[in-house]
C-alpha cells in the first residue's frame, strides 16, 4: 500500500514488519532493527523508583505506534496512569486516523470500525461530527521546537514554544476531506504542546533506560516534566537544528550521544518514512564510569 505525503509516495512495510530502528554513531554507524518483541526486566518503577505493589510492562515506543521494545515490571500503577493518559491524548487526538491508515497496532480495534469524532468548520462555525477513519483527515502534524534551552543556553521561563509544523497528509488533502463533508475545512483536535514534548521525553527516557540501565544515571532531568510535576519541558526537549537520520520504513528512529558535561542526549525522529521532525532530549547526567566505558568502545553514546 502507498500513501501520498505532499505529492510524493511512501510505501508502507508489509504487515508485521514495521520495525523501530535504533542506531547510534561511534567510529562506525551501527543499526539495530527490531522486528519482534524484545523485553528487559527492570524490577522497579522507572519514574518514581518504587518496587512496591504491582508493576506493569512499559512500552518504550507506544504500542499504538507498533512499538516492540518493552520494559518489564517497570511502572507502578500511579505512574502508569499518568503516562498512559499522556500517550492516549497524543495517539488518539493527533494521530487516530493516520495510525489507522498506516495500520499500526491498536488495543481498540473495534474503534477503527466505528465512526469517531472529528472537527470541521462549516458556515463559520466549528462543529463536531462523527466519521469512520477512512472519511477523516489522515494527517500527521509534528510541531517544530527550538533547541532545548539547556543546549543553546537561552533565557527560559517555562513551557515550550512551537515555531512551525511538519504536515504530512496521507492519501487525501484536508480540503478534499472537508469538501466531502460539505465543510470549509477540517480541524485537528487541540492538544497542548507541552504534552507532545512530554510524550517525546517519555520515549527518549525509555530508550535510555533500555540501553544503559537505571544505574547509569547520576541525575535524570526529564522525570518531573514527564510526570507533569514541573513546567520545564522546554529546557530538556526541543528539535535538532539539522536532520541527520535517513528515510526508513519505520515509525521511530533513535540515536544517542553523550555531550559535554556528561549529559545524555537522545535524538528521536518521528515517522522516518516521511522524513519527519527530529527531536532532541537531554535525558540525564551519565555517571563517569559509564561514560568512560562507552567511549572506550569508540561510541559517542
Amino acid at each position: 500500500m502507498k500513501y501520498r505525503a505532499f505529492g510524493g509516495y511512501c510505501f508502507a512495510p508489509p504487515d508485521g514488519c514495521d520495525p523501530a530502528i535504533v542506531f547510534w554513531k561511534g567510529s562506525d554507524v551501527m543499526r539495530r532493527v527490531i522486528e519482534t518483541k524484545q523485553s528487559t526486566r527492570i524490577g522497579q518503577c522507572i519514574y518514581c523508583g518504587t518496587s512496591e505493589g504491582k508493576l506493569s510492562e512499559e512500552h518504550i515506543t507506544p504500542y499504538g505506534l507498533s512499538g516492540r521494545l518493552t520494559l518489564l515490571d517497570a511502572s507502578c500503577q500511579r505512574c502508569a496512569r499518568i503516562t498512559s493518559g499522556l500517550e492516549n491524548t497524543i495517539l488518539r487526538n493527533m494521530f487516530f486516523a493516520a495510525r489507522a491508515a498506516l495500520g499500526t497496532l491498536t488495543r481498540r480495534p473495534k474503534d477503527r470500525l466505528k465512526p469517531q469524532p472529528m472537527l470541521i468548520e462549516k458556515e463559520g462555525r466549528i462543529q463536531t461530527i462523527k466519521a469512520v477513519w477512512q472519511e477523516q483527515w489522515k494527517v500527521i502534524q509534528l510541531p517544530i521546537f527550538k533547541l532545548p534551552a539547556c543546549v543553546d543556553n537561552r533565557l527560559y521561563s517555562g513551557g515550550i514554544e512551537c515555531t512551525s509544523m511538519d504536515v504530512f497528509e496521507l492519501s487525501e488533502r484536508g480540503t478534499e476531506i472537508a469538501a466531502r463533508h460539505g465543510a470549509e475545512k477540517v480541524i485537528q483536535h487541540k492538544y497542548q504542546m507541552e504534552d507532545f514534548a512530554r510524550f517525546i521525553a517519555k520515549m527518549a527516557y525509555g530508550y535510555a533506560v533500555e540501553r544503559y540501565g537505571l544505574k547509569a544515571f547520576e541525575k535524570t532531568y526529564v522525570l518531573p516534566a514527564i510526570l507533569g510535576e514541573s513546567n520545564d519541558i522546554g529546557r530538556w526537549v526541543g528539535c535538532s537544528d539539522r536532520r541527520e537520520f535517513p528515510v526508513r520504513q519505520c515509525n521511530i528512529s533513535v540515536g544517542y550521544k553523550i555531550i559535554p558535561g556528561d549529559d545524555l542526549m537522545v535524538k528521536i525522529k518521528m515517522f522516518p518514512r516521511f522524513d519527519g521532525a527530529e527531536y532532541v532530549v537531554v535525558v540525564s547526567k551519565i555517571k563517569k564510569v559509564y561514560r568512560d566505558y562507552i567511549h572506550s568502545r569508540g561510541e559517542q553514546g
